[in-house]
């Protein structure tokens, strides 16, 4: 497993308190593992912890609401390619 999914995967685990399965492909918002406030914490953790900035144009559901889709959008911007 890749590092940034790990550190996302402990990161989520951490601050839902959700203790069962997690699975990168899996919905957060869908599976009410995380709320809509949750996710911009979760973007404001991944500019700090992986040291990217995130355009507003990121910030979509399509690139939040998943671990493998919230990787891609961290390789995508330490890339330097745009959402």
């Amino acid at each position: 497993m890749r590092n940034e999914l790990v550190v996302l995967t402990d990161y989520v685990r951490s601050e839902s308190g959700y203790e069962g399965p997690l699975d990168p492909e899996s919905d957060l918002l869908d599976a009410k593992i995380l709320d809509s406030f949750s996710i911009v914490q979760l973007a404001m953790f991944v500019q700090e912890r992986f040291g990217v900035e995130l355009e507003a144009e990121d910030l979509t559901r399509a690139n939040l609401a998943t671990l493998s889709n919230i990787v891609a959008l961290i390789d995508r911007r330490k890339a330097g390619v745009g959402g």
